[in-house]
Order: structure tokens, then C-alpha cells, then sequence
């Protein structure tokens, strides 16, 4: 059994998102783009979930597009589009798999193409990214984050293959206990309010995805730049995650 990613991004949709957490995530592309607009910029979004990040990109002037296997995903993020898009200004959704050379191949190629947290959630991690790789215009960028390897990875690959084979009620006392123990545990790694969240997330939907979010697959970042580098790209920009088991960030370019 694999995690509904679309049916946490849809009640995070109805219940938090707001234009303040939207801002928020248009200000993490600039921030880790190292650019203040994407005006003349194409970007792909791989595993949009909820759009934000398409959306943002949109709003940064780039010609966007947003693509997940989950249908649901597709449904809230164009629901999200026209809520918060200026009347006029559209990005595109469509369902695609990762996984699936011949619907990437139709996608095209892109000079962003951003995968943020989803391609270590499709099962076969490395070969999502090299078929995301290919969406990628010469000289163009490849954003990925990949969760960190920790000494806690296979526990916590366990408790996520457990959460999605056990009853709904057992599932909400997971969430509860352990998103206590992820508060405390961030807390005193980061000395920071675990709820003051960045990229407009949200404390108790990242637990909900964290805890029951599989497949799971995480990489040192020595693998991902060596994976990554000897499909023709460089190295431009690292960010380490703030908590150990969080997500490395990538900015690769195309040679």
C-alpha cells in the first residue's frame, strides 16, 4: 500500500493554505533559485501536490507546469490555480508518472525543472531522476530535494510501511504521538517553534506526510551529485537539511 498524498494536500488546501503561505512559497523559489523573477523562464514542477509551487512560479513570471501521478493532486492544485491566480494567468496540470519514460518524454523540456520531496516517494528513486533529468533544457536547472540518510532512515521506513497498513484510528494516534516527538526532536536540533514552518507548509501536515509517506528512499549527498553529475550536469548550489533525516536541496545545471 502507498500513502494518498492528494487526500493530505487536499485537506492542507482547504484548511491552511492562504495567500501568506502562498508568498511564502514563492519567496523559497527565489530564495534557493538565487533570482527574483522567472520572467522568459519555462519550469516544470514534478510531483506538484497542491500547485503552490507551480503557482508561485507562475506568479514569478515563468510559463509553469505542474505534473503528479496522483490524480486528486491535479484536481486541488487546478482548484488552487484559480483561487489564487490573477484573472488571465494560467499554468498547465496534467496526471504523469515519473516512472513513465514515454509521458515524460511527451512533456518536453523545461529550463527549471523543480522536484522538490517528491521523487524519493515513487519506489524506484534513481531512475525518476534520470527521467526527470532529461526534462531538462541545455544549460537549463535541476532542482531536486532527497531525504538525507540517517542512522533512524530504516526505522522510520518501517513505521511508514506500517502507517498505510494499519486502521485509520491506529493511523491518527501515530501522527499524535510521533508528531510529538518530531516537535521536541526539532526543537532542540534547531532552537527554533517547530510551527513557524517555511515554503508555507504546515507543522501537522508535514507530520501526516512524514509519518505515512511511502515508498520512502533516501541518499547521501555524495550519491545524488554523483548520480546526478554523471548524467552531464554540475553542482551550483547545496542546502543541507535543518533536522538530520530532512531533505538535502540540489540546484544542478546542465553542462
Amino acid at each position: 500500500m502507498i500513502f494518498d498524498f492528494g487526500k493530505n494536500w487536499q485537506t492542507y488546501s482547504l484548511q491552511t493554505l492562504n495567500p501568506e503561505r502562498l508568498q511564502a512559497a514563492r519567496e523559497s523559489l527565489v530564495r534557493l533559485l538565487g533570482r527574483d523573477t522567472l520572467d522568459n523562464h519555462t519550469l516544470l514542477d514534478i510531483g506538484c501536490g497542491s500547485g503552490i509551487f507551480t503557482i508561485g512560479a507562475a506568479l514569478l513570471g515563468a510559463q509553469a507546469t505542474g505534473v503528479d501521478i496522483n490524480p486528486l493532486c491535479i484536481e486541488v492544485s487546478q482548484r488552487n490555480a484559480q483561487t489564487y491566480l490573477p484573472d488571465g494567468q494560467q499554468v498547465r496540470f496534467q496526471q504523469c508518472s515519473a516512472l513513465d519514460a514515454t509521458q515524460m518524454a511527451q512533456l518536453g523540456t523545461y529550463d527549471i525543472v523543480y522536484a522538490w520531496g517528491s521523487l524519493h516517494h515513487t519506489g524506484h528513486m534513481y531512475d525518476a531522476i534520470r527521467l526527470t533529468a532529461a526534462c531538462v533544457n541545455p544549460a537549463g536547472q535541476l532542482v531536486l530535494a532527497i531525504y538525507n540518510t540517517h542512522v533512524t532512515s530504516p526505522a522510520w521506513k518501517f513505521i511508514k510501511w506500517l502507517y498505510n497498513r494499519v486502521p485509520e484510528i491506529l493511523q491518527r494516534l501515530m501522527v499524535f504521538f510521533l508528531g510529538i516527538v518530531i516537535y521536541f526532536a526539532k526543537w532542540i536540533v534547531t532552537r527554533q517553534n517547530p510551527f513557524k514552518k517555511e515554503r508555507g507548509m504546515d507543522f501537522w501536515y508535514d507530520v501526516i506526510d512524514w509519518v505515512g509517506g511511502y515508498p520512502y528512499e533516501y541518499a547521501t549527498p555524495d550519491e545524488i551529485t554523483d548520480f546526478v553529475t554523471g548524467l552531464g550536469f554540475e553542482l551550483e548550489k547545496f542546502v543541507p537539511p535543518a533536522v538530520p533525516t530532512g531533505c538535502n536541496e540540489f540546484v544542478f545545471r546542465r553542462k
